[in-house]
């Protein structure tokens, strides 16, 4: 059975139960009684939120397809149903912790050694990041985490998957995990990852695809109204979230109610308002909020962590941006530096910042002293460009 004759087939319960939930709501309660094997319907209704006369109502709808059946313990899958899931997801795990006497997450890392190995091998690949467009690389253990969360959330059985920027290489780690059917769409401005992509296409058989993009810079035609969830970790701005958050709504099927995570870090108060109301206004519902999530090699202005969200978006969801974009959107657009450095060695001063010889710091030290060649400087004062 294959992934278009499974939604075709949760197309005609829709129409019979009309779950306000959509779609995806009715693949989580199926996906919830694999999950939990002789659930009772009180069971199901704590798993997915749903009134209990909701859970009987389609549970019935999935028993007369033959996917699943009652026993006197509860529901179970039939093996036509596991048959079912298993086309249109290779993950179906629950991570909660049992030792919780509230929700908590648990991952069992060890059991997922090689797929983090695998990542590692390609993000060594990534050279250093470019902070000039905010780039900061999360560590390969939060980009397999971020992905056995969406699993753990019953977000890994969508078809079309879109990642707004994707310096962290989340798009390996969810093709690690999605079945082979689900396609995996990459939207970066940076060319180096198209040849990371390119490389492991080509090693792990994977069709991971990139497109090369500026989102400031409307999205083509092509790729919008296509896709049921995404992923971003956009610039550390207030206008970068709701520009990377508008490209995504952009994005998402109006067929169906969608699904995004956002990692972003701490900020303060007005700013976490104004962003709060921005994605409030564009139709976004926070579901999940885990702080201290993403963890970031280096990444100094975020402290080394940042928090991973999660939303459902309405179909009737709409995005504040539209068009090409011009207004700031990187922090050294809000409150632009020059900085001057002096070499440690020879005392020659650089000038580092917009329009200056060496926009970042990283850069001269990786020109090194044009004087001396040595590559350690000191930062002895700066000041807001005029």
């Amino acid at each position: 059975m294959d992934r278009d004759t499974v939604f075709a087939s949760f197309s005609a319960i829709q129409k019979n139960v009309d779950l306000k939930e959509g779609i995806n709501g009715l693949v989580k309660l199926f996906a919830a009684i694999d999950r939990f094997p002789y659930s009772s319907t009180q069971k199901l209704s704590q798993e997915t939120g749903f009134p209990i006369p909701v859970c009987v109502a389609i549970r019935n709808e999935i028993e007369k397809l033959g996917w699943c059946k009652r026993e006197d313990k509860g529901t179970i899958m039939t093996a036509l149903g596991k048959e079912v899931i298993s086309s249109i997801s290779i993950l179906n795990e629950n991570f909660s912790c049992p030792n919780c006497t509230k929700p908590g997450l648990l991952f069992p890392l060890e059991a997922y050694k090689e797929q983090l190995s695998i990542l590692e091998k390609y993000s060594d690949l990534r050279g250093k990041p470019n902070t000039v467009i905010d780039q900061s690389f999360a560590t390969s253990k939060t980009s397999i985490l971020r992905v056995l969360t969406m699993g753990n959330n019953y977000d890994l059985f969508y078809g079309n998957y879109a990642l707004i920027g994707d310096s962290d290489l989340t798009c390996i780690s969810l093709t690690l995990f999605l079945h082979p059917s689900s396609r995996i769409v990459v939207f970066d401005i940076d060319p180096k990852l198209r040849e990371i992509i390119n490389l492991v296409n080509k090693e792990l058989n994977c069709k991971i695809e990139f497109v090369e993009h500026d989102l400031r810079k409307n999205i083509p035609e092509e790729f919008q109204n296509k896709f049921d969830c995404f992923l971003t970790d956009p610039p550390y701005t207030v206008d970068g979230v709701k520009l990377f958050v508008s490209r995504g709504i952009q994005m998402l099927s109006s067929k169906r109610n969608g699904t995004f995570y956002l990692s972003f870090g701490t900020k303060p108060p007005d700013d976490l308002l104004a962003i709060q109301k921005d994605l409030t206004d564009m139709g976004c519902l926070l579901t999940d909020i885990l702080p201290r999530f993403n963890e970031y090699i280096g990444a100094q202005k975020l402290g080394g962590v940042s928090t991973f969200y999660r939303f459902h978006v309405s179909s009737s969801a709409q995005p504040l941006i539209l068009g090409n974009y011009e207004g700031r959107l990187y922090t050294g657009d809000m409150n632009p530096l020059v900085r001057t450095y002096i070499c440690t060695k020879c005392k020659r001063e650089f000038l580092v910042g917009k329009n200056q010889d060496f926009i970042t710091i990283e850069l001269l030290k990786e020109h090194g002293c044009s004087h001396c060649d040595n590559n350690k400087f000191q930062k002895i004062r700066e000041k807001k460009m005029e």
